[in-house]
């Protein structure tokens, strides 16, 4: 089988930064620092992606680069059994994958739906508004009970799992291909609606909620949960999918400016998304509207917001809307389509496969699985495996790995790896040494238990059936899949056959 290999150390880092960057830089993260302070939220993401995020994603990219394979052949290579954790991070990102594709799909149907609710605002409700897209489209209802399927939106879906395909299909040049459509086109899109924002009357109202500190909210705990939880999940670290493609690194690429790079572009498009809501909402006058959920945000806030951006004026309102969805669905597949190569990668090559059979497998049953997205229950479906896949299990993964990565006899000689092309400019060994070692897995395993106490105690306020079905169950399923894989892969010894005695 022959390795693949990003051409450039350019497509590298726009793959990656295409992986970094998704649907949680452009809603979660602007809704945190709503509730969390504005400025004091930058802040202290900020501190925790240089000291935290920065090390675990060079870490991730030198394992790649090092062991030539995907998390798997990393984690086992630092200790025996350790391809066990590889495995539950890869089927873990494939779950992701799964959910990411059904979000691209409504996100798909809604830069289209955006178009006639412009031009139908002016008669209608601003709650008919909100909830065009749950009611007209998606059909939803508010419990897990499932009463009919929308096609619209399993078209949507087979759109996303067809562009996935053809992404994933071409291995590393197509996704450094793709992702100068997925990063780029994005990025201009999201600028337009930023300069747009700061027409508003009150946009400076609505820069200074966002970017001055509000330093009482230092104090509450929860401000520092979500800061360094949101470090963690916005680099895509401990998900398999940097290793991955740090083994497609082509010879002589400087790791850290690289991972600079991309931490960088992850901040930044967080930043700019910020201005976007802040801007966009306050100029509408929802500011009361901002919330954490990205999913009320982005079909339920952001429709209000549009159909009265330029007032009546329908067209202009529609040609932000589409531009606006447009934005979020292209993050959205980059980041399904890193997520399913965070598994088909290490899966062809362990199982010795052709990675386009692997590829077809993949799409025709994650698509299957996504159609899940497409009934009437979809909406409390979503906020559940989203909430336990790419979060819990993220947050539990996470932490085992940079024990696994920090106290290990490689991990000591790591950052030689990472420095290995530098020139002056080079990763602190001591700096990375503590913070792979000492300050990740205290920070995770702080996370991980607190989130489990509040998980365990209060529950996410849907029935237990549900809970379990689509969370708790979904976890337990990451566990005995990896578990099931690393026992076909484990090498079987040798059976003797005994000649019969000569006579």
């Amino acid at each position: 089988m022959v390795k693949e290999k990003f051409k450039s150390k350019g497509g590298f880092i726009l793959a990656s930064i295409g992986a970094a960057v998704g649907l949680g830089n452009a809603l979660r993260f602007p809704g945190l620092c709503a509730k969390y302070g504005g400025g004091a939220f930058l802040l202290i993401y900020f501190v925790a992606l240089v000291i935290l995020g920065v090390p675990l994603l060079n870490a991730e990219i030198a394992l790649g680069r090092k062991f030539s394979g995907g998390a798997p052949k990393c984690m086992s290579s630092l200790k025996k059994g350790g391809e066990k954790l590889g495995w539950a991070s890869c089927v873990n990102s494939l779950l992701t994958a799964v959910i990411y594709a059904g979000l691209a799909g409504w996100l798909f149907l809604m830069a289209i739906a955006v178009v006639p609710l412009a031009f139908e605002a002016h008669t209608l409700s601003q709650n008919e508004i909100s909830g065009y897209f749950f009611s007209e489209i998606l059909y939803t209802r508010n419990d897990p009970v499932i009463s009919g399927v929308s096609l619209y939106v399993c078209l949507g879906i087979a759109c996303a799992w067809g562009l996935m395909f053809f992404c994933l299909r071409g291995g590393a040049g197509s996704l450094s291909k793709a992702a100068k459509l997925t990063v780029f086109v994005p990025m201009a899109l999201l600028t337009v609606m930023a300069v747009r924002g700061m027409f508003y009357e009150n946009a400076k109202e609505a820069l200074a909620a966002l970017f001055l500190p509000d330093f009482s909210a230092l104090s509450s705990p929860e401000l520092w949960v979500g800061a360094l939880g949101q470090v963690f999940f916005s680099l895509s670290v401990a998900v398999g999918i940097m290793p991955a493609f740090g083994s497609y690194l082509p010879e002589g690429t400087d790791i850290f400016r690289c991972s600079l790079v991309i931490a960088a572009a992850d901040f930044f498009v967080s930043v700019l998304a910020s201005v976007v809501m802040f801007t966009t909402l306050y100029g509408c006058g929802a500011q009361g509207e901002i919330g954490q959920s990205a999913i009320i945000t982005a079909f339920s806030v952001y429709p209000v917001a549009i159909c009265s951006l330029f007032g009546g004026n329908a067209v202009l309102n529609s040609i932000c809307g589409v531009l606006f969805y447009s934005s979020l669905s292209m993050l959205a597949v980059q980041s399904a389509v890193s997520m399913a190569e965070a598994f088909v990668s290490p899966f062809a090559s362990e199982f010795g496969m052709k990675k386009k059979n692997v590829v077809a497998a993949v799409c025709i049953m994650g698509g299957a699985v996504s159609l899940v997205y497409a009934n009437s229950a979809a909406a409390v479906i979503v906020s559940i495996t989203d909430r336990f896949v790419n979060f819990y299990n993220v947050l539990v993964l996470g932490a085992a790995e940079c024990l696994l990565i920090g106290w290990s006899k490689e991990g000591k000689t790591l950052s030689d790896e990472v420095n290995r092309f530098t020139g002056k400019l080079k990763m602190p060994p001591e700096i990375f040494r503590i913070s792979l070692k000492f300050l990740s897995p205290a920070v995770l395993f702080s996370l991980t238990i607190t989130e489990l106490i509040r998980l365990v105690l209060n529950g996410l306020g849907y029935p237990a059936w549900a809970e379990f079905g689509f969370g708790w169950g979904l976890s337990l399923a990451v566990a005995v899949t990896a578990f099931v894989i690393s026992l076909l892969l484990k090498p079987r010894p040798l059976r003797v056959k005994r000649l019969p005695p000569f006579a």
